[in-house]
């Protein structure tokens, strides 16, 4: 059976919060499996670099992530990989803060092209500074602070541009990237992006696609409490979820 005439019985369940409970399992079974369209995973964690530190890791996760904001994804990492190939001090605060704004605005629209070119060169400025003064240049030092995953997403938001969509996705990918052991993830609620929002309108979960407060507000209770019924990772959810919103539709 195919993956989306699965997906379309389980949408048949009448009661709203089991139907959600079974697609939760359903997609991270088929995640796991690699199986149909996750056999070839697409995700932030996915296009970690090889021969590379955790360090180093981290600081591309860092530095691209902040920028996956109203822009093509796939686009944004294809082309993080070809700025990584042209020089890894480019993923390097003390490097980054050194150069000019004009060159740093040239450089990201070069390679990287966001959409808010300067809200781009402000995010890597100041989040630069700040990840040199406070957490010794290292990303993986926030997730040092302590071993509950609310502190942890606390401090993250502290950076500009990570809010509850983009800080939580950084979250998310440092978290399943370095396996860090931390209480309390599930009280940290997955991003929302117009993909899961739009999904879950399409799967009869809320009453429309619009992307509103309201709406991104329902659609994390909606997949926190599933979650936790179907006693699954969000963190792994999220990945499915993004995938099959971002290759199916």
């Amino acid at each position: 059976m195919k993956q989306t005439d699965s997906l379309n019985k389980l949408c048949q369940i009448k009661d709203k919060n089991e139907r959600a409970c079974e697609i939760v399992k359903f997609f991270v079974s088929e995640y796991e499996s690699h199986r149909g369209v996750f056999k070839n995973r697409i995700n932030a964690e996915d296009h970690i670099l090889e021969n590379t530190t955790d360090k180093e890791k981290s600081l591309f996760l860092f530095y691209i992530i902040q920028l996956d904001y109203a822009t093509k994804s796939q686009r944004l990492y294809k082309e993080a990989k070809k700025l990584w190939a042209s020089g890894k001090k480019y993923y390097i605060p003390q490097i980054i803060l050194k150069m000019s704004d004009i060159d740093l605005k040239s450089l990201l629209k070069s390679y990287l092209s966001p959409r808010y070119i300067n809200e781009a060169v402000k995010r890597w400025n100041l989040n630069s500074k700040k990840l040199i003064n406070e957490y010794n240049s290292n990303p993986i030092n926030i997730f040092k602070l302590s071993n509950d995953a609310k502190k942890i997403e606390n401090a993250i938001r502290e950076f500009r541009g990570f809010g509850p969509k983009i800080g939580n996705f950084f979250f998310r990918a440092m978290v399943n990237t370095f396996d860090f052991k931390l209480k309390n993830i599930n009280k940290v609620t997955q991003p929302v992006d117009r993909h899961d929002i739009r999904l879950s309108f399409e799967w009869g979960l809320i009453d429309s696609k619009d992307i509103n407060k309201k709406n991104i507000t329902k659609v994390k209770e909606i997949w926190q409490e599933a979650c936790d019924n179907a006693d699954k990772s969000w963190l792994i959810f999220d990945r499915a979820m993004w995938v099959w919103g971002s290759l199916l539709n």
